[in-house]
């Protein structure tokens, strides 16, 4: 793609980015509510997603090349580990705590960013990110005192924050050889095959889901698996640090959801943290949109 294509998608790309957040913050709370271990959900929800778009390229009588497969591979092997240990994370602590710690790709892929994408990062844009960072801070400190909170789930959620960094890096590497659809039915191919040994080692191995549990799968496949192909047809169209400082507006969608459906309960210093981080991330945002408009 040219890059005076990819200028004039450059709104509808930061339209995707938001519309992904929303769909990660949300899909966020249903991870919660589905009656399987962390692995067996990851190959179910895997299982349908791969099942899926692999019927659409089909479809579309699409082809991937092995070049194009090999460009997947990193991404893909970093989301099926990321699965099992964002979806652990979330069982085993508060949502709120996992949102915040996982939408820390920023401090992962800010040096990246500048070295092998060769995106701009002044000094106001690092001043954001702090802001962002401290109202971060403002959520995980409030949330200590929590009863479902736990160090080892904060943990695991480091772990998924490493991973989910990797993988949307890659990804956005990846999709300058192949298609969204295309690199999404890779992607899930893949990620299926490394959760697989796992489902069936551990806990009661794999069995058929009931009819409640398949459709909590079919939601995540709906609502969070729609942020991921939102993200990853934005990744020609924006900035990788604008794409991974959005991330930090998903914690506060969580937050506020998890009051409402898992009764987490929300203290004043969460509250302040989810507003600065809102206000920062509007600032990014409109610095993008200053500096693409500047370049037309």
């Amino acid at each position: 793609m040219t890059a005076g294509a990819a200028t004039d998608r450059h709104l509808p790309g930061l339209a995707a980015v938001i519309g992904a957040v929303a769909c990660w913050g949300t899909g966020n709370i249903l991870v919660r509510q589905v009656d399987l271990a962390s692995a067996q959900l990851a190959f179910w929800r895997l299982a349908l997603s791969a099942l899926i778009y692999t019927a659409v390229v089909a479809a579309r009588r699409r082809r991937v090349t092995p070049a194009q497969f090999r460009a997947c591979l990193p991404s893909a092997l970093m989301l099926g580990l990321w699965y099992i240990a964002f979806y652990e994370a979330i069982k085993s602590t508060t949502v709120t705590n996992v949102a915040m710690i996982v939408s820390l790709v920023p401090v992962v892929l800010i040096w990246p960013a500048m070295r092998r994408f060769a995106e701009p990062v002044s000094l106001k844009l690092l001043a954001l990110v702090t802001a962002a960072l401290g109202g971060t801070a403002l959520v995980l400190f409030g949330s200590a005192s929590v009863p479902t909170w736990s160090l080892r789930g904060d943990g695991l959620a480091v772990v998924a924050l490493l991973l989910f960094s990797g993988q949307l890096a890659f990804a956005k590497e990846a999709r300058l050889q192949i298609g969204t659809l295309e690199f999404q039915a890779v992607t899930w191919i893949v990620a299926l095959i490394v959760v697989t040994p796992p489902a069936v080692l551990t806990g009661d191995g794999l069995t058929l889901p009931d009819t409640t549990a398949w459709l909590w799968v079919a939601s995540l496949i709906a609502v969070p698996g729609t942020g991921h192909l939102l993200m990853n047809w934005a990744h020609n169209h924006v900035r990788i640090t604008v794409s991974s400082v959005a991330l930090l507006g998903a914690p506060p969608i969580t937050m506020v959801l998890a009051v409402f459906f898992l009764d987490e309960p929300i203290k004043l210093a969460q509250v302040a943290g989810g507003v600065i981080v809102i206000a920062a991330l509007a600032g990014v945002i409109r610095r993008d949109v200053q500096i693409t408009t500047a370049h037309r």
